[in-house]
């Protein structure tokens, strides 16, 4: 298999993982500063995004505020695995025909 061919299984497996790698820091960044919040005696605000120590707001799950980012993630990670076992049977069925 040429260099390009090699070259271009990673660039797309990338961009295929890309919503999922976002999605996995916005979750621990997010994660780590309701846990900063509580730790300190506040509340977090989902709606602001930051610790509020005068009243107390409501849980919104991360589903729920990010639906879109949610989504891209879960499809692109199955694309990911999908396009991952396609190369790799393709390969597998190439290199046994030699």
């Amino acid at each position: 298999m040429p260099f390009i061919m090699k070259r271009t299984h990673w660039i797309i497996l990338a961009v295929l993982l890309i919503a999922p790698i976002a999605f996995t820091l916005i979750y621990a960044r997010e994660f780590l500063a309701v846990d900063s919040a509580l730790d300190a005696g506040a509340s977090y605000d989902y709606q602001a995004g930051r610790a509020d120590f005068t009243q107390s707001h409501p849980f919104i799950p991360f589903a729920d505020r990010h639906n879109t980012l949610c989504t891209m993630a879960a499809w692109s990670s199955l694309g990911a695995a999908s396009y991952t076992v396609a190369v790799a049977i393709w390969r597998r069925k190439t290199h046994s025909a030699s």
